[in-house]
């Protein structure tokens, strides 16, 4: 197994990437990294480091995609970027994922250019973990389509509930549709196709749900189009980040406080490693014709590491093949 990891992109590139990779072969065996970046700076960051040097190799590349560049341009004229040559190898078939932290909007072109949709997809969609009750739930779309015909919803729930089987062990993943009611009539003129469309679909649908009960742990799989998903996803994070600067602002006010955030402080953790994107970082591309995961662009080398790993797994458990079988 060849993980093609584009090490230039991102804001903490290419050091927070390549200790990412490093750590993550050491954590697992059965697979190794291709870096794709430039070779004298890769090589001078690797000096120092123990590691199997078998399992870790270098693609040279000439140029960089920056994250002030527009996206189809980045992709059209800069073929020699880490990010479109190693999307361009795994198109080829020299790996069996990418892997990269750059420019979002270059990642998701480069996938509908270079990489292609699996046959029998109307669009691709990005996927989000994001914390819902006691576990995670993927949102698909999150950020990826504005605009959705009714049966691109159904397609969004198939990749979806593929993506979830392997990632939280479900075997049947629960999958609501976000809306903004629960009402057979609310919605738009697509969700409410998309609805009757869902319940026929054979897949295990719980019917509309609400923007409150996206983090209240009903379904695995929350499908929406990514105008609303990407807006849903913000707004939790930055609910998270609120709530957490609120509650360290309390915990500092007297020594009574200090001791009550002592004694919670083991809860406290379990509650922030869920929300943390180091530990659950890395959003997959779903629909296109290989495994594509944009991890977030300030990424450090722990989300990397934890990135790899989730990947491994994915192509481990043929994800693309899954999704593939799922819309035929």
């Amino acid at each position: 197994m060849n993980i093609l990891v584009d090490a230039m992109g991102g804001d903490n590139a290419p050091q927070a990437i390549i200790l990412g990779c490093l750590d993550a072969i050491k954590k697992k065996d059965g697979f190794r990294i291709t870096l794709y970046g430039d070779k004298n700076i890769i090589e001078n960051l690797l000096k120092g480091h123990k590691y199997d040097n078998s399992r870790i190799s270098i693609e040279h590349c000439t140029d960089v995609i920056l994250s002030t560049d527009i996206p189809t341009h980045a992709v059209k004229n800069k073929k020699e970027s880490s990010m479109i040559k190693a999307l361009t190898m795994q198109s080829n078939g020299f790996g069996d994922a990418v892997i990269s932290a750059g420019n979002s909007g270059a990642l998701l072109a480069g996938s509908l250019l270079v990489t292609g949709r699996i046959e029998g997809v109307i669009r691709p969609a990005l996927g989000a973990l994001i914390p819902s009750g006691n576990k995670f739930a993927l949102l698909i779309d999150a950020g990826l389509n504005s605009c959705l015909r009714a049966e691109s919803y159904v397609q969004f729930a198939k990749f979806g509930s593929e993506y979830m089987k392997i990632i939280s062990k479900c075997d049947n993943p629960i999958v609501g549709l976000l809306n903004i009611g629960t009402e057979e009539n609310k919605g738009s003129m697509e969700t409410k196709e998309a609805n009757i469309l869902l319940k026929q679909s054979g897949l295990n649908y719980y019917g509309n749900i609400e923007g409150h009960s996206v983090v209240e742990g009903l379904v695995d799989v929350i499908v929406t189009d990514g105008f609303t998903g990407n807006v849903s996803l913000k707004l939790i994070e930055g609910t998270a980040s609120y709530i957490f600067n609120k509650m360290k602002a309390v915990f500092k006010v007297d020594l009574l406080h200090k001791l009550a955030a002592l004694i919670m402080n083991s809860d406290m953790k379990k509650f922030k490693a869920n929300l943390n994107p180091d530990i659950m970082g890395g959003a997959p591309i779903l629909g296109v014709n290989g495994l594509i995961i944009k991890s977030h662009g300030n990424s450090k080398a722990k989300t990397i590491m934890n990135v790899v790993l989730k990947t491994v797994s994915l192509v481990e458990n043929d994800i693309v093949g899954n999704i593939k079988k799922a819309v035929c």
